[in-house]
């Protein structure tokens, strides 16, 4: 029976017992007020109940891989990379943020002790300026490395977990380029996890870069440099 219940045949019983009867029946309202507080400790004390060790455990995992909130899951992959690849492929347009850091970051030489940027005169046109055939030769510097690359930042697990959590490559066979803001500017790295809390601009199937250059959308890449992948929106630039 629930306490209120106990409670009223108490207060009933007592009322017909012949020693108590007198007693009990001049305060009937404090019994029942008595009653009712009972109750209502009752109620009070199961609404603040300690959570169960399981579910602490459970809810202490979810912050370690990053929350949940900005977990990328193997569809959202895919839906990503159907959406860069919209296009009719070549080379970015010349003027834009994601021909520059291409050329910037992939024009030049990958050796052991790190990246040697180009240091000649822009080809053009005009000479002297970043032109189309300096940006065909970055792409082609950014393709090579993303089917075979030399280096590789670590990121993966989820948003806003420990550096020693990070993975090198998560065995999805995705390859990343993705942007952050550093000291010197927009940078870009390459990844083999998936870039959470950096600018996503593309992605490829490391086994066949060539599809996504056949098929890359330069303007869905441009607008990715202001979308935060992964992560709580920051504007960076």
């Amino acid at each position: 029976h629930s306490p209120l219940a106990q409670a009223s045949f108490f207060f009933v019983k007592a009322q017909s017992c012949p020693v108590l009867g007198v007693s009990m029946a001049r305060a009937p309202n404090r019994l029942l007020v008595t009653a009712v507080l009972a109750v209502g400790s009752y109620s009070l004390a199961q609404l603040f109940v300690a959570p169960s060790s399981s579910g602490l455990r459970s809810q202490t995992a979810l912050r370690a891989r990053g929350g949940g909130e900005y977990d990328i899951s193997d569809a959202d992959i895919a839906a990503f990379y159907a959406e860069v690849t919209t296009g009719g492929g070549g080379d970015p347009p010349k003027g834009t943020v994601v021909s520059e850091l291409i050329v910037k970051f992939f024009h030049g030489e990958f050796t052991p002790q790190g990246f040697k940027r180009y240091s000649g005169l822009w080809k053009g046109p005009p000479p002297g300026n970043i032109g189309k055939k300096d940006i065909a030769q970055g792409v082609l510097g950014l393709k090579a490395q993303m089917a075979n690359p030399m280096f590789v930042t670590k990121g993966g697990v989820g948003y806003g977990v420990d550096e020693t959590q990070k993975v090198e490559d998560d065995g999805k066979g995705w390859v990343w380029l993705a942007a952050e803001m550093s000291p010197g500017g927009l940078a870009v790295e390459l990844f083999k996890s998936v870039p959470y809390g950096k600018r996503a601009l593309l992605a490829a199937k490391q086994a066949n870069v060539d599809e996504l250059f056949s098929k890359v959308n330069w303007d869905v890449v441009l607008a990715n440099i202001d979308k935060t992948f992964g992560g709580p929106q920051i504007k960076q630039r």
